[in-house]
């Protein structure tokens, strides 16, 4: 990453959007998911963002990746030397508001492809990206917002299915929360046994069938995210490492920038 460029666009005027400008990096991601609806715009070069095999998905210059909340996925980059990409991360709260204005629809819409071709929904993208640097005013930024948005859910989305809430095992609910609300702990496989009442080899099976990620890397996604919110406020680092479970803050950076491809450093500076 010595060449690597990454910046960080956080608008005040649109609460709970974010765009990550990354140019010439050779990173690659392991297997990971999102908390909301992340859009990739790979402007150079490309890379499998699901990974190579069966179910695999390759994105290329010109087209965009679409990950729904939850979607585990990598990004694996195949020999060539660099890509260049943007990603625009929108909260749930902000397609949940689209939805209700163009459809009338009250459940979240969920993306029906990976990866497309779509030049005018990239050109919104990139529009809505240009008037928020260009700090055109809020009338500007909502109106390129709202015609990003309208192009991807019109194209690329339909509304999810009501989801029973019994679809998820009770077990692995009370997994999932366990290791979210003890982030700093040193969880061991037969803790989690006994959280779930099931036995070690049963519980990853079904873990893992659940979220797509065995209990370790579900762990682990959850300190990133913490961090991440953390940072976001201006906490300290040594704090952020600490309150998100890293043993120390060299731990910390290297795990950060693994799942995240940039520094704490780097996040924290995002606008």
């Amino acid at each position: 990453m010595s060449n690597c460029g990454i910046k960080y666009l956080r608008p005040v005027e649109v609460e709970g959007l974010e765009i990550q400008e990354v140019i010439n990096s050779n990173h690659s991601f392991p297997n990971h998911t999102h908390g909301f609806h992340s859009v990739g715009v790979m402007e150079d070069g490309g890379c499998y963002c699901r990974q190579q095999g069966a179910g695999s998905s390759f994105v290329k210059a010109g087209e965009i990746a679409l990950f729904n909340p939850g979607l585990v996925h990598s990004g694996v980059l195949t020999g060539q030397n660099s890509i260049t990409y943007r990603v625009f991360s929108f909260e749930p709260v902000l397609f949940e508001k689209a939805s209700r204005d163009l459809a009338k629809k009250e459940r979240l819409p969920e993306f029906n492809s990976v990866v497309v071709e779509d030049k005018l929904a990239t050109c919104s993208l990139i529009q809505l990206k240009q008037s928020i640097v260009a700090q055109t005013g809020r009338l500007e930024i909502d109106t390129a917002l709202s015609r990003a948005a309208a192009a991807l859910l019109i194209r690329h989305c339909e509304v999810a299915p009501k989801v029973p809430k019994t679809k998820e095992p009770a077990a692995i609910k009370k997994v999932r929360e366990y290791l979210t609300e003890n982030l700093s702990g040193n969880i061991s496989l037969e803790e989690l046994s006994k959280v779930a009442g099931l036995s070690r080899y049963h519980l990853l099976r079904v873990f893992r069938e659940a979220t797509g990620l065995p209990p370790h890397n579900f762990h682990i996604q959850q300190r990133i995210d913490h961090a991440k919110r953390l940072l976001r406020t201006g906490t300290p680092f040594a704090q952020v490492a600490l309150e998100s479970g890293f043993s120390d803050q060299s731990h910390f950076t290297n795990t950060f920038r693994k799942y995240t491809g940039a520094t704490p450093t780097q996040y924290a500076q995002g606008q």
